[in-house]
């Protein structure tokens, strides 16, 4: 999803303060690889999804790009991004 509404920053984007010491780099490395499989899954997910929608006669790899959501869906959305980017944190400082 593109728009003005996705690329504006949020609190969660920029968290305050120190985020790692010297010491966490191999948490750094194990948030990057957990994030990194994440990112797979979910790309290879739509991937087929949008596959088998198509297959069945429903192309909506364009609607999904200019998809603008509601207000309820964007609050949803921005709370599922909110917990995903304090769970990377954590992974990040090695808080569990």
């Amino acid at each position: 999803m593109s728009g003005p509404d996705r690329d504006t920053p949020t609190s969660f984007n920029f968290p305050e303060g120190k985020l790692l010491h010297p010491e966490q780099v191999d948490n750094l490395g194990r948030a990057l690889i957990s994030l990194t499989r994440e990112i797979c899954v979910l790309t290879d997910r739509q991937m087929v999804l949008e596959k088998i929608l198509a297959d069945k006669g429903i192309d909506v790899t364009e609607a999904v790009e200019n998809y603008q959501p509601d207000e309820t869906l964007q609050s949803r959305l921005d709370q599922r991004t909110g917990a995903i980017v304090k769970t990377i944190i954590g992974d990040l400082t090695g808080a569990e």
